[in-house]
Parts: C-alpha cells; sequence; structure tokens
C-alpha cells in the first residue's frame, strides 16, 4: 500500500462488513448477538452495525459495571439510542468473591486486579449468550488498540467474530459518525475505566498520530520503532477471534518485523 492510494470511506466499510457478516452468521447460524456496551465508541459502533445489520430485536447489549461506572450514563445513552435489547448486571461481587478466594495465597498484583474484570466480562456475556437462543458474543477490538497491547487476553479481545478489528480509531470514530451515533460517545477519550488516566496519557501518544503511520507510515523514526516494540510485546493477545478480511492490507511496517 502507498500512502497516495488509502482512502477510508465509510459507507463503502460499512458495506464490506455488512457482506462478511452476513455470510458468517449464515455458516454458524447466528440469530441473536451479544455485545458489551461499555460506553465507549467501539462497542457502541459494533452495536449500532449489528442493529442496522440484523435488527434491533436481534441485538443484546449488555451492560456490566464492576462496582459504580462514571460513564454508565452514556452506555445507558447508547443503548436508547438504538433501540437494543439490554440489561444491565453489576459484576462487582464476582470479582470480590474470587479476589478473597486468593487473597490468603497470592499478592493481587496491579496487572491482576486491571485485567480481571474484562476477563469476567467475557465470562458474563458468554454466559448471557449461552442463555439466549442462538445467540453469539461479538468483539469490539480495533485495529489501533491491538497493535499497541490495548485489550486483554482472554478479556475485550474475546469473542465469536471481530468486525471492527481491520479498522483503526480515527476509522471507527468516522463510521460511527457516518451512523449518526451521538458524538460525545463517538469522540470521548479513549480510558478503559480501570486506570486513572487515559490511553493516550498511557502510551504518550495519541491514537492520531498511531493511525497516521498505520495507514500513512508518517512518523518519526522513534515513534516507529515504539509502535514495533509494542507489536512485537503483545502479539500474542491476537489472532483469536475471527475477523473480517480487512480492508487495507496490513501495516507493512508492522508486519515485516
Amino acid at each position: 500500500m502507498t500512502t497516495t492510494t488509502y482512502h477510508f470511506d465509510a459507507q463503502e466499510a460499512f458495506q464490506h462488513i455488512e457482506t462478511q457478516l452476513l455470510h458468517w452468521a449464515a455458516a454458524v447460524g447466528a440469530e441473536q448477538f451479544v455485545v458489551g456496551i461499555s460506553g465507549g465508541k467501539d462497542s457502541a459502533v459494533v452495536a449500532a452495525l449489528l442493529a442496522r445489520i440484523f435488527g434491533t430485536k436481534h441485538v443484546l447489549g449488555a451492560m456490566l459495571p464492576n462496582g459504580t461506572q462514571r460513564d454508565i450514563r452514556d452506555a445507558r445513552d447508547i443503548v436508547n439510542h438504538l433501540g437494543i435489547r439490554s440489561l444491565e448486571v453489576n459484576i462487582n461481587p464476582c470479582i470480590e468473591a474470587l479476589l478473597s478466594e486468593l487473597i490468603p495465597r497470592y499478592h493481587i498484583s496491579t496487572a491482576c486486579r486491571i485485567n480481571l474484570p474484562a476477563r469476567l466480562r467475557m465470562a458474563a456475556l458468554f454466559a448471557i449468550a449461552q442463555c439466549e437462543r442462538n445467540a453469539f458474543v461479538i468483539n469490539t477490538s480495533n485495529l489501533s488498540e491491538d497493535i499497541v497491547g490495548y485489550a486483554t487476553q482472554f478479556g475485550d479481545n474475546a469473542g465469536c467474530y471481530a468486525p471492527i478489528q481491520s479498522l483503526t480509531v480515527t476509522e471507527v470514530k468516522a463510521l460511527g459518525d457516518w451512523m449518526g451515533l451521538p458524538a460525545h460517545i463517538v469522540h470521548k477519550t479513549p480510558a478503559d475505566g480501570l486506570q486513572q488516566c487515559s490511553d493516550e496519557e498511557r502510551l504518550g501518544f495519541s491514537y492520531a498520530e498511531l493511525d497516521q503511520l498505520i495507514r500513512l507510515n508518517k512518523g518519526s523514526t522513534e515513534f516507529k520503532a515504539k509502535v514495533q516494540q509494542l507489536y512485537r510485546k503483545n502479539k500474542f493477545k491476537q489472532d483469536i477471534v475471527q475477523m473480517p478480511h480487512p480492508l487495507f492490507p496490513f501495516p507493512n511496517f508492522v508486519a515485516s518485523t
């Protein structure tokens, strides 16, 4: 891919996703789709895609707060905006019960405390799906976050199908805007909700900068090296769910390392 050929068209992306998602759903017999609604852009866009393609009655948005969630209103806003089915289940008692069993045996690491809620949310989503008829959990990961490792293995990067995993953060936002999703959700500052800073503050660069590197190979040698290092370190987390054929080739600067 050369820098002069890159162009993102949200309508074209939607049609591409629709074609492949319909094919996959028919192949596996999927009739209902369960999405964890976090209140952020990724889950909002995925839920909107499913609602447009299959109809609102076939989409279940599960809100899974860990105790008190600061942006739970955004999650409620999106399910109301889309008109999809929804339920809210607080996973905090489950987390505390598991930690209480581990604490006598281990010092609970920061990594454990950060990743455990994401993994228990995924367990909850699959439990909900198996209580529905022919229901499948749909992944909400995007390409930018996957490249730098901002996903919990068998947590938020798990699922049965990943419709936006080949799209960058910038492209996910464009798709959300094209579908008419609320701007305060599509363009909110990305954060995992588990720590006291944003994703970009932790990374030390913006997703806009990262996406320029991914699609246009723009960025300093030092920046490219930093992203390559993050990708190599976190590559093991990828390729655990089926994703559609990407709209664009996988970034050469990453794939060649």
